[in-house]
């Protein structure tokens, strides 16, 4: 079953703690990051009105590079930025010990994460790397995955991409502000990978949030 940890990570030089510490008062969320041509892109959602103040921050920002907005709403902004820091958010060989990352929001001059690790060792792992980059790592809280889990959906890295994408391009919005074909050519697939990949996620959401003891005759209106 492993357990979940609540953890705070933070060094100068990990991703976007520069506009952290400028704007303690803002919280910024990793949402996901893609790797291509030797590049990494990070999105994140900045929760403010004030994202011109941030914006200003992060192209001063040495960690990141090129940030673009992708989507204004009324409390929030999501970025893209250029990785250009060496120091991983979310190491690698960490991730393939299992561990699994619910959220990354920033807090206390860093990030603080929701992580599930299946045993310890992964845990000692994460910790390894961060003394070995000098990261200052944090245990706040620590306890049984399945004291806390109840109703907690995992989606794969695709699926989570495609959700967090179609979403912040107004997928889901009425009128609709992106096609199927928009969210293909952002991600270099064909349209018919977009609708599956889609259709996945959205079925995986979609049992999560059910009762499973329910079934569909019970949950019709009776025609009596």
């Amino acid at each position: 079953m492993g357990f979940i940890a609540e953890i705070n990570v933070a060094h100068d030089e990990l991703v976007l703690v520069p506009t952290i510490e400028r704007h303690p008062n803002v919280m910024i969320r990793y949402e996901y990051e893609v790797e291509a041509d030797d590049a990494v892109t990070y999105f994140v959602s900045l929760f403010t009105d004030e994202y011109e103040r941030l914006e200003a921050s992060m192209e001063a920002d040495p960690t990141v590079s090129d940030p673009i907005r992708v989507a204004t709403f009324d409390n929030r902004v999501i970025y893209r930025v250029q990785l250009e820091t060496e120091r991983e958010l979310v190491p690698e060989r960490c991730a393939k010990h299992g561990l699994f990352v619910f959220t990354i929001t920033s807090g206390s001059g860093g990030w603080n994460a929701r992580v599930h690790f299946p045993d310890r060792e992964a845990l000692m792992e994460f910790r390894e790397y961060c003394r070995e980059q000098d990261i200052s790592f944090r245990v706040d809280q620590l306890y049984e995955s399945s004291a806390s889990d109840d109703g907690t959906y995992f989606l794969t890295e695709q699926q989570h991409e495609i959700l967090s994408l179609a979403y912040y391009a107004g997928y889901y919005d009425i009128p609709r502000e992106a096609t199927q074909d928009d969210l293909a050519e952002q991600l270099d697939i064909t349209d018919s990978a977009v609708s599956q990949r889609l259709r996945r996620a959205v079925a995986e959401l979609i049992g999560a949030t059910l009762d499973d003891d329910r079934t569909p005759d019970e949950s019709s209106p009776s025609n009596d």
